[in-house]
């Protein structure tokens, strides 16, 4: 299984010279069966150029996206998504349903003639609209994907997708609540709170989380849906992952705060005996279980 990254920016794209090494699109992950099927994880601007890849090498498999919510960062690039106008093209997008909307009635609003000129019920491809849960678990092309649901203001799941009894979780968009706490208890705060999301990342090989705030910031942003470096690293060690991937980025942190970031996360992890391989996602990266 090959994890590919297309887009590792959240909240909004932020091109430019500051963001060249990490990149500057909103979500979307590819993910490579060993068979070479295709799964794709979120639908952020990142998913363009996923798109233009596709058209480029006759990619004809039909398309599986699975979307963690709904927020416009990671649903942003399905209308300039090529895939969809195509006729004849399968393509498939499974998420969890709204309080009163459908996934298809949730993607298909950003597509209403005030916003852009194609509506989803135009486009040339063949699109269908899957609901899944938390709890749930399915197989895709020899792929099992197991769902829970994390902590966001909106209903956001986070997926483990396994192949040959490995596994990569995504979790984008979930907050590691560990406000006003000091080194002595982190511990016990963070294994309190997240004992079924813990049990559901245990041993995974790679673990691609949202760090969108440093200590500094997170303070004054509880509740909105993300994560510190600091809680994070420590959430890892407690999952016991091999691999610590940030993700989901603050549009503001440019290439450097990224690497300082990196670099002090690594100091935690060491200083609570912890050997768990951290870095840091960016567009291009390829990563291989």
């Amino acid at each position: 299984m090959l994890v590919k990254f297309w887009g590792t920016r959240g909240s909004v794209p932020v091109p430019g010279k500051d963001t060249v090494k990490y990149g500057g699109n909103t979500p979307c992950v590819e993910i490579r069966t060993a068979d070479n099927k295709l799964l794709v994880l979120d639908a952020g601007t990142g998913i363009r150029e996923l798109g233009n890849y596709i058209i480029q090498n006759n990619v004809d498999d039909p398309l599986d996206i699975l979307l963690s919510h709904y927020h416009w960062d990671h649903i942003q690039g399905i209308p300039f998504f090529v895939p969809i106008y195509q006729k004849g093209r399968k393509i498939n997008f499974y998420g969890t349903p709204g309080s009163e909307k459908s996934v298809k009635k949730l993607l298909s609003d950003q597509m209403e003639k005030e916003y852009f000129p194609v509506n989803i019920d135009e486009v040339p491809a063949d699109i269908t609209f899957k609901n899944i849960k938390p709890n749930e678990s399915f197989k895709l092309d020899g792929l099992e994907i197991n769902t829970y649901s994390v902590y966001h203001p909106s209903p956001t799941l986070t997926f483990k997708v396994c192949e040959n009894n490995k596994c990569v979780v995504y979790m984008t968009d979930n907050e590691l609540d560990v406000r006003g706490e000091d080194d002595t208890n982190i511990y016990e705060k963070l294994k309190s709170k997240n004992v079924g999301l813990i049990d559901f990342c245990y041993g995974c090989e790679y673990l691609i989380h949202d760090m969108m705030f440093d200590e500094n910031l997170i303070e004054s942003k509880i509740g909105w849906g993300h994560s510190s470096n600091k809680a994070l690293a420590n959430f890892a060690i407690m999952a016991n992952v091999k691999n610590l991937v940030f993700f989901h980025y603050n549009p503001e942190y440019t290439d450097e705060k990224i690497d300082q970031l990196v670099e002090s996360t690594i100091k935690v992890l060491k200083k609570n005996g912890s050997d768990i391989n951290c870095i840091a996602s960016k567009e291009g990266l390829t990563l291989s279980l």
